[in-house]
Order: structure tokens, then C-alpha cells, then sequence
């Protein structure tokens, strides 16, 4: 799901291999952190950066649920 509505005090998660944007997602702050928090160490030698969201398009950050799935 994308949004295009404004992002308010919502954050905007990146994922990034080398210089080269690989996945973008919104989110609230917290969720945001957490996010970033879990993933990090999951994801060796990506660089996860959290950032105030600037409005446009990008996913939702997935379910909680939906994190374990992300790492094989």
C-alpha cells in the first residue's frame, strides 16, 4: 500500500546497499526505531537510516508480524 497523504510527525525508513536505495518506508516514529533496531543487525552490511518523512509515495512499514519474514 503507498500513501500520498501528508506524513504529519511520521518518520521515513530507508534501506540502502551502498548508494543505491533498495527499499523506502513510512512509519510512526516508534515503530520507525524499532524497526530499525531489529533489522539492522539482521541485514549485515546495510545501512538502515530513519529520517523525518517528507510527503510523497512510500509503503507502509509492514506488521510486526511481518518482520521475521523479511530475513530468510
Amino acid at each position: 500500500m503507498t500513501t500520498d497523504r501528508p506524513t504529519g510527525g511520521r518518520k521515513m525508513v530507508r534501506i540502502w546497499l551502498g548508494d543505491h536505495l533498495i527499499a523506502e518506508y513510512v512509519a510512526e516514529p516508534d515503530r520507525a526505531s524499532r524497526y530499525q533496531r531489529v533489522m539492522t543487525p539482521k541485514f549485515t552490511g546495510l545501512r538502515i537510516t530513519v529520517d523525518n518523512a517528507a510527503t510523497g509515495k512510500a509503503s507502509e512499514l509492514p506488521s510486526e508480524q511481518l518482520w521475521p519474514l523479511t530475513v530468510q
